[in-house]
């Protein structure tokens, strides 16, 4: 290489003739630019230069002669050096141009990634967004340069699954993280697809063949004590009603918060004490009934009728002014609340449900089969038939309200034996009604006679 007389101007290249083995040749006034001469007799520009971050010797391929000329390879240089004075890496920066330029191009994941994000402004709450911009964040970092219409179902897995497998719980199972971006990423191909960008939706494909998450036990709380203190710290709660009630209403019910905030005014009968809904859980899935019917106590009555004062003129029994989507509110409320409360790791809204299965079972010793009923989960009788929703409704009615009986007495500090003594006094029918009189009132409860033995 020392040899041969260094490149000066396009005149000079053609001296240099292809050889049995490659070779370089310098640049006149331009330190570590090169020339490469294959056997072949293709010319290339080449760069070495030693990184300012690695401290390692690199070199860039500057592009073909005669498509890149003697002058533009000497521009070329004179960039890379400027860049190495800084203490810039040439290939790395390089490397970062061709990102961001195929990032704002018509058909990269990105634009549409984020075209989509931006859509969902007028219809999403905050906490809703930013959950979701951290999804398309992390896809992105995957696939956000790709052209959308290139990304394939493969791809997509490989993707997701690498996402499922550095989302672990404690437990060393899956989340539902890959799930949730499997979702928002179908989202954006259906965006995408619906402008004409792309004809497929590679994630659709792929969730089926992610792992089931597993979050473990959900935390609640099933000893008595603990639980009386939770009732009585849910009442000190100050704010939005629909916050406390929602909360009084997971107590008494133990439905799934997500059923309870989807209540409706239309499918409640608040004389006969009855809410007839689809539960969202069984849309689907085997082991959940599809329909179902909860008995409420007249503790439950009177909390949805101070509901109604409020919301009555609403679809939802939980509307929400300032929800931006189903307009009711938010699945983290609830939960929101009990932290506040000092209950994080200790009790969520859905430890409501083992709370009740615990202490039904264990404290008032209903079977199982009742209980399992309350909870909404599919049982059969020995003969192998389901029980339908108004199987057991007068058992279910009568524990239900010993349910919301048994809150009452934990919330005054009473303990489960002396529930048992109080709900023994109470059993005679005297007892009882003196009990309905001074709840209701006498005149009420003269009417409800008089309408019975009509």
């Amino acid at each position: 290489m020392g040899t041969r007389k260094p490149i000066s101007s396009d005149r000079s290249i053609s001296s240099h003739k292809a050889e049995d083995k490659e070779y370089l040749v310098s640049v006149k006034h331009h330190p570590m630019l090169y020339l490469m001469v294959r056997p072949n007799g293709t010319k290339s520009w080449l760069y070495r230069y030693k990184s300012p971050t690695l401290s390692k010797n690199k070199r860039i391929s500057l592009g073909v002669y005669p498509s890149v000329s003697f002058a533009r390879a000497c521009e070329m240089w004179r960039d890379y050096e400027e860049l190495l004075s800084r203490n810039i890496d040439p290939k790395d920066y390089r490397e970062e141009e061709k990102k961001t330029l195929l990032s704002n191009t018509n058909s990269s994941f990105n634009r549409f990634a984020w075209e989509y994000f931006d859509s969902l402004d007028q219809t999403q709450k905050s906490n809703t967004l930013i959950r979701k911009k951290g999804r398309l964040e992390l896809i992105c970092s995957y696939i956000g340069d790709e052209p959308i219409s290139e990304i394939s179902s493969p791809r997509m897995l490989e993707v997701l699954l690498d996402i499922q497998a550095n989302s672990l719980n404690k437990d060393g199972k899956p989340t539902d993280k890959a799930e949730r971006c499997a979702g928002i990423a179908s989202d954006v191909f259906v965006y995408a697809g619906a402008r004409g960008f792309c004809t497929s939706n590679p994630a659709a494909l792929i969730k089926s063949q992610l792992a089931k998450s597993s979050y473990g036990h959900r935390p609640a709380i099933t000893k008595p004590k603990e639980f009386a203190k939770l009732l009585r710290d849910i009442e000190t709660i100050e704010g939005d009603p629909n916050t406390i009630n929602s909360l009084r209403l997971l107590a008494l019910l133990f439905v799934r918060n997500g059923d309870l905030r989807r209540m409706r005014w239309a499918d409640l009968d608040l004389e006969a004490g009855r809410w007839t809904l689809k539960p969202l859980k069984g849309q689907g899935k085997v082991n959940m009934v599809k329909d179902m019917v909860v008995p409420l106590p007249h503790q439950a009555v009177a909390i949805l009728r101070e509901q109604q004062k409020i919301n009555g003129h609403t679809e939802y029994v939980f509307f929400s002014e300032t929800a931006k989507k189903h307009q009711i509110i938010s699945e983290n409320t609830a939960n929101k609340r009990l932290k506040d409360l000092g209950y994080q790791s200790i009790h969520c809204a859905h430890g409501f449900r083992a709370t009740a299965k615990t202490l039904l079972q264990e404290q008032l010793k209903y079977p199982l089969v009742l209980v399992e009923m309350a909870l909404g989960h599919t049982t059969k009788d020995p003969n192998g038939t389901a029980y339908g929703r108004f199987e057991y409704i007068d058992d279910r009615s009568e524990m239900m309200q010993n349910w919301a009986d048994y809150l009452d007495a934990l919330r005054d500090g009473k303990d489960t034996a002396e529930f048992r003594a109080d709900a023994k006094d109470t059993a005679d029918p005297n007892a009882q009604l003196q009990a309905l009189i001074a709840e209701l009132g006498e005149d009420k409860v003269l009417e409800l006679l008089k309408n019975n033995d009509q």
